[in-house]
């Protein structure tokens, strides 16, 4: 089942920046980088830090847990780096206005 959640504003998480989102109890991070809006779990999959703390490298468009150091594809969640080794969801987001949309499936 999935439903559109507004997250927020277009201008709310500016180029290069993660924000964290809750969803029936799911944590998410909205991350933006070069125009382009990428929805994943929160949730680092080794150690369960909040990946929204984390940092973007936008030439290997990677999220990176600030606990571990492990990465995951902005694009498929996939694990890039140990000691990530499970992949993350990625969630459909779409900016409709000056509206965030995420597409949550749950």
């Amino acid at each position: 089942m999935s439903t559109d959640v507004v997250l927020c504003k277009v201008a709310d998480i500016p180029d290069g920046t993660i924000k964290h989102f809750e969803i029936m109890g799911y944590d998410l991070a909205a991350i933006h980088v070069g125009g382009t809006f990428y929805g994943l779990d929160a949730a680092c999959t080794y150690k369960w830090a909040n990946l929204a703390d984390g940092t973007i490298d936008s030439e290997r468009m990677v999220l990176i847990c600030s606990d571990c150091k492990g990465s995951w594809d902005l694009k498929t969640g996939q694990p890039v780096d140990p000691p990530a080794q499970f992949p993350l969801t990625v969630y459909e987001v779409a900016t409709v206005g000056d509206d965030v949309i995420l597409t949550f499936t749950y």
